[in-house]
C-alpha cells in the first residue's frame, strides 16, 4: 500500500485528552502505517473560487502526555491534495457543521465518514426509523403531546437534539406536581429545535454499552457504568469504561441498522445501547477505542485503517 497524505478535520490538537482521545489513537496508527498526518479545525476549512483549501498543520504524533505532537509545516493546501479526510470534531451538530459537509462535498479525496452520510445520520433523530429497536421515544415542542406522552411511564429522559457527551439529558418523574413547569423549560431553552424525549429505562443505572461498527459489521462493545447517583454513563458526565461483550441484542441492532451505514458509507459508527434497546447513531466522532484496547485488548484503529486503505485503492 502507498503512503497516504491523511488530513483530520477536528477540534484544537492541544485540546486532546491524551489517554482517552480517539481521534489521536486514528492518527498515531495512521502515522504508524507510513501515512503522512495533517490536522485542520472546521474554522480553517474555506472555499475560493472553485476549491476547497484548508490551513493545515502537518505532525507527528503519539500518545505521550504532554508530548503528543509535533509541528511540521503550518500551510494552506487544497483539501484535493489530501488522500483522506476524517471528519472528527465533536458536537454540536449545527449548520456550521453541515456546512463543512457542503465543502468538503466539493473535493476528491475520499472523506470519512462521508459529508452526506454525517448529514443523513442524526444521532438521536435516525434512531426515529428503528422504533422497534428503540425504547419508547417522542419528538417535538408540543407541551401537551409531551405531557400525555409521559403519563404512560413513572419517568421519561428529555434531551437536546444536537449537543453530545449527555449534555442537555434530564430525567422527570412524569407524576410530579412540577413535570410541565420543568418541561415547559427545557423545550424553551432548545431555542427553534424539537426535543426528544423517551421512557427511562432503569437499567441504565448498571450501565449502557457502547457498540463499535465497522463497515456496517460489529466490531467489539464496551459497558459504560455511571457515577454513584447519577443515570447518564457517558464518560463525560463521569462514567466508566468497563469490559463488555457483544451480544446476540447487539448484533440484531446492528444487523438492523447496518442497511441504513452501508448505503450512506459510513466506514465507523458507534451505537449507543441500554438493555438491548438502541438509544443513539453516532457517526460524527465516535469515541472510546482507547479504552476498548485497554479492556479488551482490540485495536479498532488497526481494523479502521486496513479498511480505509482497501477503499483508498
Amino acid at each position: 500500500m502507498k503512503s497516504l497524505r491523511v488530513a483530520v478535520q477536528m477540534d484544537p490538537i492541544e485540546t486532546m485528552i491524551v489517554n482517552h482521545d480517539t481521534s489521536l489513537m486514528l492518527m498515531v496508527e495512521a502515522q504508524a502505517r507510513g501515512h503522512e498526518v495533517w490536522w485542520f479545525t472546521p474554522n480553517d476549512l474555506f472555499y475560493e473560487t472553485g476549491v476547497v483549501k484548508a490551513r493545515s498543520r502537518r505532525v507527528s504524533v503519539s500518545l505521550t502526555e504532554g508530548a503528543h505532537y509535533e509541528t511540521h509545516e503550518d500551510v494552506v493546501r487544497a483539501v484535493d491534495d489530501f488522500d483522506v479526510v476524517l471528519v472528527r470534531q465533536d458536537p454540536p451538530f449545527d449548520m456550521g457543521y453541515v456546512t463543512n459537509t457542503y465543502l468538503l462535498e466539493l473535493t476528491k479525496a475520499l472523506v470519512i465518514n462521508p459529508p452526506r452520510g454525517i448529514r443523513n445520520i442524526s444521532e438521536k433523530m435516525s434512531i426515529l426509523q428503528f422504533p422497534e429497536l428503540t425504547p419508547k421515544t417522542w419528538v417535538g415542542k408540543d407541551i401537551d403531546a409531551l405531557e400525555t406522552f409521559a403519563k404512560r411511564f413513572d419517568q421519561v429522559v428529555l434531551k437536546v437534539l444536537y449537543l453530545m457527551g449527555g449534555d442537555g439529558v434530564i430525567r422527570l418523574k412524569s407524576g410530579a406536581p412540577d413535570f410541565r413547569e420543568k418541561a415547559s423549560a427545557f423545550i424553551a431553552a432548545s431555542g427553534r429545535e424539537p426535543i426528544l424525549a423517551q421512557e427511562f429505562l432503569p437499567a441504565v443505572t448498571g450501565g449502557d454499552k457502547r457498540v463499535f461498527v465497522l463497515g456496517g459489521e460489529p466490531f467489539a462493545a464496551l459497558k459504560r457504568v455511571p457515577k454513584e447517583g447519577e443515570f447518564r454513563a457517558n464518560l463525560h458526565a463521569g462514567g466508566q469504561a468497563v469490559a463488555g461483550e457483544l451480544d446476540d441484542a447487539d448484533r440484531a441492532i446492528v444487523a438492523g441498522v447496518a442497511p441504513l451505514l452501508k448505503r450512506e458509507g459510513i466506514v465507523f459508527a458507534g451505537l449507543d445501547v441500554i438493555a438491548g434497546k438502541l438509544i443513539e447513531i453516532n457517526v460524527t466522532s465516535p469515541t472510546l477505542a482507547q479504552e476498548l484496547k485497554r479492556l479488551s485488548g482490540l485495536d479498532l484503529p488497526k481494523a479502521f485503517w486496513e479498511r480505509v486503505e482497501q477503499l483508498a485503492r
